[in-house]
């Protein structure tokens, strides 16, 4: 009988490429070599690149420039050696990018569009509850309550020059600094645009498009009164979700508080709040003890502070093609080397206000 078996091909090309790939990022990134990379932990550029053109068939001497070297496996039609840049940097600012996350996105909806258009969200309210059937098996009709929000994405990029003297030096020390700076630079403007709403006019939030009241007001009632952070302010919070209505404003509807949102201001005491207490008598056991979790936003300057539940509040959306930050490369024109381009395509809105809970502080 005979049998086949499907492994990895070390000598296809791609995989190759794949490895060194592997060994690149951890080179720039400082972390430890992947096992399947060892092969390419102490080789340079121009090794990596003779490897590729090999494996495609291509003839190296022994002893061939370096630097010719890297021209033909930059030049080789299947663009190997570009791909093996692109891809490492790319795995470079993803992996800053998902590191450097903000605890505001955490707490957003993730959304995909299949382009730039603003994109309309509506919602429709619940239908109550059943209505018994007639004796004649007549079964009523019920309406449903609509209510419309939407936002739309844009674009922001940055740009970075690899020169053809790093490359030949094999000096990759700022194409990883960029990297890692650019991944950074990607999740501080997704929390920034979170940031945005929740922080508009003056805290108060954007304008809802269901009944034109900000997010933030006395007519949502989720506004509270300036309060300093304690278990009483918690209780008082999580009733208010916990009471919530759909749209008709008559069917409750069940929302769960999961995150207390703070500064750094009120990190300390929050995690007083928050914390396990060995409780004398049963009065003095924290009810709140596991049941929230802690986020601490830099952003927030003050002592204000927000309890988000399992209620989506806001939506941040990406690209359907392009989720997250995305590079690409090309031959350097105005400057000898290659330019890297980084594109993150993102947008975000308030699509309830049922589902959080500010506080302006005492």
């Amino acid at each position: 009988i005979r049998t086949a078996s499907v492994g990895t091909d070390h000598t296809d090309p791609n995989e190759i490429r794949r490895r060194a790939e592997g060994a690149l990022v951890a080179r720039m990134e400082g972390s430890a070599v992947p096992e399947e990379s060892r092969e390419f932990a102490g080789m340079g550029l121009s090794g990596m690149a003779a490897h590729m053109l090999i494996a495609r068939g291509e003839k190296v001497r022994h002893g061939e420039n370096p630097e010719a070297i890297l021209t033909r496996a930059a030049q080789h039609t299947v663009s190997d050696f570009p791909n093996l840049l692109t891809g490492a940097g790319n795995r470079v600012i993803q992996n800053a990018y998902g590191a450097a996350q903000s605890p505001l996105v955490a707490q957003c909806r993730q959304g995909s569009h299949t382009d730039f258009r603003g994109k309309s969200f509506l919602r429709l309210g619940g239908v109550g509850a059943l209505s018994p059937v007639s004796e004649s098996g007549e079964i009523k009709s019920t309406s449903r309550i609509e209510a419309a929000e939407g936002y739309a994405l844009y674009s922001y990029a940055a740009m970075f020059s690899l020169s053809r003297k790093a490359i030949i030096n094999d000096d990759l020390g700022a194409f990883g600094d960029w990297g890692r700076a650019a991944g950074q630079a990607a999740a501080n403007t997704e929390a920034n645009l979170v940031w945005s709403l929740l922080s508009a006019a003056s805290g108060a939030g954007p304008v809802m498009g269901e009944d034109g009241k900000r997010l933030f007001s006395a007519p949502h009632g989720n506004l509270m009164t300036g309060a300093e952070l304690s278990i009483d302010a918690l209780g008082a919070a999580r009733l208010i979700l916990r009471t919530r209505k759909g749209l008709d404003g008559v069917t409750p509807i069940q929302v769960k508080p999961t995150t207390l949102l703070v500064g750094p201001a009120l990190e300390t005491a929050a995690e007083k709040v928050l914390a396990d207490i060995a409780a004398a008598t049963v009065g003095e056991v924290n009810p709140f003890s596991g049941k929230l979790s802690l986020a601490v936003e830099p952003r927030i300057e003050d002592e204000q502070w927000f309890i988000f539940s399992d209620l989506p509040v806001i939506e941040i959306g990406h690209l359907a093609s392009a989720p997250g930050p995305q590079v690409s490369t090309r031959d350097g024109w105005e400057v000898l080397g290659r330019e890297f381009r980084v594109v993150l395509d993102v947008g975000a809105g308030a699509i309830d206000w049922r589902g959080v809970v500010r506080n302006p502080g005492a």
